[in-house]
């Protein structure tokens, strides 16, 4: 039982994932696109990013500047296209940083069960009393704005959304017969959990990761456009439409809907992804 136990997770979930759909293969590819973006940066940009030339102000599309100049006179693509590294990488922060915290606490929760599983339910309720936002800007009152506080703060906030999931699906996991069969062989708890149990919960964990990302860059741009966020020089796609505001009232939108697009594709690429896994994790499970 415990040779089979490993490679469960392959057997249940893996065929149904490469059968996404095409939805899900058009959102992987739109994020491959923008990853791949992001990694270049450096040879696809066609400007310097943070070059200020006042003389060409709000200047309109050309074939130097294809998106147009923002009021200092930078190229709005090339800004774009360096602001994808700073846009993708926070969310990706935050992402990372409230799946480890929220698999540590609902594996946990659930393995142990009792009065720890009761006090741990208590304290994840807690923390959704309390907006990412709010809990964010609080978090930069104490450290100072910049893009570690805003992360970590959302990081936090994030937590009991990854928490109750793995906590509701490790449960279920919990009683199976295989499980069982391991603890009757003497396995260790920490064994049994890392080796088996969060391998066949993580196609739950992934797919509320990967909507947990979209609205993880939304909080993030919102933060930015408030000044909380990346600090100049630093910019991304939120800091970008702050800056563009004045633009657009001047009858120069790229510089703000530019960015504006980017943020809406990656956020919809990761909803239809994150749908996606979710939805073939259901079928698989029936």
């Amino acid at each position: 039982m415990a040779t089979q136990a490993l490679p469960l997770v392959r057997r249940r979930w893996l065929p149904r994932l490469r059968g996404a759909g095409w939805m899900a293969a058009s959102a992987v590819a739109v994020l491959a696109g923008l990853v791949l973006v992001a990694l270049l940066a450096p040879w696809l940009a066609p400007q310097d990013p943070d070059a200020v030339s006042l003389a060409e102000s709000l200047n309109g599309p050309s074939a130097a500047h294809p998106l147009g100049t923002d009021q200092a006179g930078r190229d709005v693509l090339s800004r774009l296209i360096w602001g994808a590294r700073i846009s993708l990488l926070g969310p990706l922060g935050v992402v990372v940083g409230a799946t480890l915290l929220g698999v540590t606490v609902g594996v946990v929760a659930a393995w142990r069960g009792g009065w720890v599983d009761a006090a741990l339910s208590r304290m994840i309720e807690l923390i959704f009393a309390f907006p990412g936002v709010l809990l964010a800007i609080l978090l930069v009152a104490v450290l100072g704005a910049g893009l570690d506080s805003t992360v970590l703060a959302l990081a936090i906030a994030y937590t009991p959304y990854m928490a109750r999931i793995t906590r509701g699906v490790a449960l279920s996991e919990r009683n199976r017969p295989y499980i069982r069969a391991l603890e009757l062989q003497g396995f260790a708890a920490w064994g049994i959990a890392l080796r088996h149990l969060i391998p066949n919960i993580a196609p739950f964990v992934l797919a509320q990761a990967s909507l947990c990302f979209g609205y993880a860059m939304i909080d993030l741009a919102g933060l930015s456009f408030l000044g909380f966020g990346v600090q100049p020089p630093r910019s991304d796609w939120g800091a970008m439409i702050s800056e563009g505001q004045t633009a657009l009232l001047q009858g120069m939108p790229l510089s703000a809907l530019a960015p504006g697009a980017a943020i809406v594709t990656a956020v919809v690429a990761f909803s239809l992804l994150g749908e996606g896994i979710a939805d073939h994790v259901r079928k698989a499970a029936r």
